[in-house]
């Protein structure tokens, strides 16, 4: 009897508590976002809340398939303080409701980072432009004596995103790396790296790898032709240089960027194009114009541009040389420019006006800036092409560039079009060549053109 007493007395404490131990749901309760920057620790070297916010346990759960979303944002139209971090923490919480937690962390007086959770139905593309915009009309609510127009202008994002566990170092370079790229044109107001196998190899990249590389003829050349979108002859090529890597395959330039710090190297990378161009077009029977894109640093250089004139001369073909130079620095180091663009004009070698996104229009520049130095086209910026069939403001400035470009006898090109909306809008602009995936991957052989 004293035993079977004894079991109902345990039984009835295991039910007790059982019951008292239930974790009680409050639906009403309001979800909390994570801003909390006093609570640094710098000893972790995985993500955590030291440079991206997160606490270490939200970050440790590598089996989720929600990626994280890291950003760097950059606004030079207002003051990031206190008061505008409420306001954007109530415009997130409102958007972004099931990618709790978010952490916001303040850089300096113009520049933040915020960190969130990205579920994997949503495409990247659509997310972040979600973000910028909300992020767009916090700074709005904030202070209205902002335009909406100077907004998109102002607001820079460089992102990257990550799985739990990455190296938070790497995530955060590659987020600035990302955001320098924002930067280079007023069309492209995000840019986002994702953290993976890829990039993190690429960062491991040092500047003497990428001069071995060169030396060594690790290397091949590649041509993608300019077509004409009216009739679908060949305008032109354009030449690409890409490095060979063990294990990562062909990289192209931009992927190089950010591991090419020394002006020798930039002209080490130049000098193997050039060669390697004019090699290509003295052996080639039939072949068209192919066009070079130099660094800034070598237009700059007198001494490689004796050299690039030198080899031009050389060359029995050297009139099939197009050099690229790109809008913006021809108006910022016209100056500088000149004794490259006498040496130019002097042999007759032609120009085109690269990344045009209008700002000679802006500048008034008249049409002898395009006699003197040659400019015989215009090749648009791909910020300024990328899915303007879906933006009614590129389409406007598209259009001013091809009636000011008409005006002056020069055709306009526009170069990376991945879809049709994009040419057929294009076309309907006055554009009269492309390039792009879109009709053709790039090449190792000209010659390969003419079955194309």
């Amino acid at each position: 009897m004293a035993k079977l007493l004894i079991f109902f007395i345990k039984l009835y404490d295991l039910l007790f508590f059982r019951f008292f131990s239930k974790k009680v749901n409050h639906p009403n309760q309001d979800k909390q976002l994570v801003y909390n920057p006093k609570n640094i620790s710098t000893a972790e070297s995985k993500l955590n809340v030291s440079l991206l916010g997160f606490e270490k346990k939200d970050t440790n759960n590598i089996g989720s398939k929600n990626k994280k979303i890291f950003s760097i944002i950059e606004v030079s139209k207002i003051e990031i303080t206190d008061t505008f971090f409420s306001v954007l923490k109530t415009q997130l919480f409102e958007c972004f409701l099931e990618n709790n937690p978010v952490s916001i962390k303040k850089l300096n007086e113009g520049s933040f980072t915020l960190t969130l959770t990205k579920s994997p139905l949503e495409k990247n593309e659509f997310f972040l432009q979600r973000l910028h915009e909300v992020i767009a009309k916090s700074i709005f609510l904030f202070d209205k004596s902002n335009g909406k127009r100077d907004l998109t202008k102002s607001l820079k994002m460089g992102v990257c995103d990550f799985n739990a566990g990455a190296n938070q170092m790497m995530v955060y370079q590659l987020a600035q790396s990302a955001l320098m790229i924002s930067k280079t044109s007023e069309w492209l107001s995000y840019y986002c790296y994702s953290y993976n196998h890829t990039q993190t190899q690429l960062l491991a990249l040092t500047s003497s790898d990428i001069s071995d590389y060169i030396e060594k003829k690790r290397y091949i050349l590649l041509f993608q032709p300019v077509f004409s979108i009216f009739n679908g002859d060949i305008l032109q090529h354009e030449a690409f240089i890409r490095i060979r890597h063990e294990t990562l395959g062909l990289l192209n330039a931009s992927q190089l960027l950010p591991n090419i710090k020394s002006q020798q190297q930039m002209q080490l990378l130049d000098k193997a194009i050039v060669t390697q161009v004019m090699n290509v077009i003295n052996s080639e029977a039939s072949y068209h114009h192919v066009s070079i894109n130099l660094y800034q640093s070598s237009w700059l250089d007198i001494t490689f541009f004796g050299w690039l004139i030198d080899e031009l001369i050389y060359s029995k073909n050297h009139k099939s040389i197009i050099l690229e130079l790109s809008e913006i620095d021809l108006l910022n180091k016209e100056n500088q420019l000149q004794h490259a663009l006498h040496l130019v004009k002097q042999h007759n070698v032609s120009l085109v006006l690269d990344k045009v996104e209008g700002a000679i229009l802006d500048n008034k520049r008249t049409s002898n800036i395009f006699v003197k130095y040659n400019i015989k086209s215009f090749k648009l910026s791909y910020n300024l092409v990328h899915n303007i069939n879906l933006d009614i403001q590129k389409q406007r400035k598209v259009k001013e560039i091809t009636q000011f470009a008409k005006e002056y006898f020069l055709p306009v090109f526009a170069v990376g079009i991945e879809q049709k909306l994009e040419l057929d809008i294009l076309k309907s602009l006055g554009v009269v060549g492309a390039q792009g995936h879109y009709f053709s991957e790039p090449l190792q052989e000209l010659s390969a053109f003419s079955k194309v």
